[in-house]
């Protein structure tokens, strides 16, 4: 039968070490906190500039020959379909 016997560690070396990994534990919140600081503001400022230029290209769209054409042909075809429904309706 074999006996296994714990290495013997004074309290004071396990304290000393205890308050190392705390002491080390802050350091590093701390420094992912201002990383994550500094991706938020990144991450921040992409996002209003891509609002910026969603609103852009959606008022260029709107505002373009061929939108306001397409506008004016499917107002037409509209009214054509219109016109021709009623012309049956009149027909019956």
């Amino acid at each position: 039968m074999e006996t296994v016997y714990k290495k013997y560690r004074p309290a004071h070396e396990i304290l000393m070490e205890y308050y190392w990994y705390v002491d080390h534990i802050l350091q590093e919140e701390k420094f992912f906190k201002e990383e994550i600081s500094k991706w938020q503001t990144q991450a921040d400022k992409l996002y209003s500039e891509f609002e910026e230029a969603a609103a852009s290209e959606r008022k260029r769209e709107e505002n373009s020959k061929s939108a306001k054409l397409a506008k004016k042909l499917e107002q037409m075809r509209l009214t054509q379909d219109l016109v021709t429904k009623i012309k049956r309706r009149n027909s019956k």
